[in-house]
């Protein structure tokens, strides 16, 4: 009779301690008060980085970074302790002409905003514009990969 009544117990002991074993679950979606702070605030954009580079202003330098490119290329995101999150950015034109070049210009302005979350020390844009920005410190950068007309990365600084 004990042999039968061990087995049983050994199992709901070892199913408690297993259960209690971890606090944290990899998918943890509780941030910190530092983390909190920083991520709260206005990010502005200090890259748009493109594939293949682009010579757009002219200058005899062809560079990856269409914010050194455009003038009027600009953007801003920004968060706040309630988990939401809005976003101004200047849509950039891009047109295939030949031989790897583009005709690059600026178009209008577009906001969009919606709810974020941090996982895994990353931040996940919900509704608007989804999207992952990876954060380093006072660095936010959302890896897209594509080549021209599309995007390769978009970098922004913490103001």
């Amino acid at each position: 009779m004990i042999k039968k009544i061990r087995l049983p117990l050994t199992l709901i002991i070892a199913s408690v301690l297993l259960a209690c074993s971890s606090d944290k679950d990899e998918n943890d979606t509780r941030i910190s008060q530092e983390q909190l702070n920083a991520i709260v605030g206005t990010w502005a954009l200090v890259e748009y980085n493109v594939n293949p580079p682009q010579d757009v202003d002219n200058d005899g330098t062809a560079s990856e970074n269409l914010v050194d490119e455009l003038d009027c290329l600009s953007g801003s995101l920004s968060f706040t302790s309630e988990f939401s999150w809005s976003r101004t950015a200047i849509q950039v034109n891009a047109t295939p002409i030949t031989g790897g070049a583009f005709g690059i210009s600026c178009g209008q302005s577009n906001n969009d905003s919606g709810d974020w979350l941090f996982l895994n020390n990353q931040i996940l844009l919900e509704e608007g514009a989804k999207g992952t920005f990876q954060l380093n410190g006072d660095t936010l950068t959302r890896t897209l990969g594509d080549d021209l007309p599309g995007v390769k990365e978009l970098v922004y600084e913490k103001q």
